[in-house]
């Protein structure tokens, strides 16, 4: 009886492993030079161009509506731009993709 109750922790902890991993939070340095660090629900992530944004951010009270005032281009129908920490980044509204992403600056880091 004692083995079996064993094994059955041990299998339990085995599929946990995998949800642990998962959990750990990314660093600058992970990120590639196209990419941002960005906070969601706790947990920092890279994200670049083709990855869908956090659903905090594809809201839209979350869109730049003064976009021309920050040199930003025009979103066409369906984009809109948001500020995510210190970058500009463009998603497509439909299904919140990453189109583009620029510092505050103006200097694009993925396009």
């Amino acid at each position: 009886m004692r083995n079996v109750i064993s094994a059955s922790i041990m299998a339990c902890l085995m599929c946990a492993v995998p949800f642990a991993a998962q959990a750990e939070n990314e660093t600058p340095s992970d990120c590639k030079a196209d990419q941002i660090l960005v906070k969601s629900m706790d947990k920092f992530s890279c994200y670049g161009i083709g990855d869908k944004a956090p659903d905090q951010f594809i809201r839209d009270k979350a869109a730049i509506n003064n976009w021309k005032e920050l040199g930003l281009t025009e979103p066409v129908k369906d984009e809109q731009w948001v500020q995510i920490d210190n970058h500009y980044v463009l998603l497509n509204g439909v299904n919140n993709v990453i189109k583009e992403i620029r510092t505050k600056g103006g200097k694009v880091v993925s396009q």
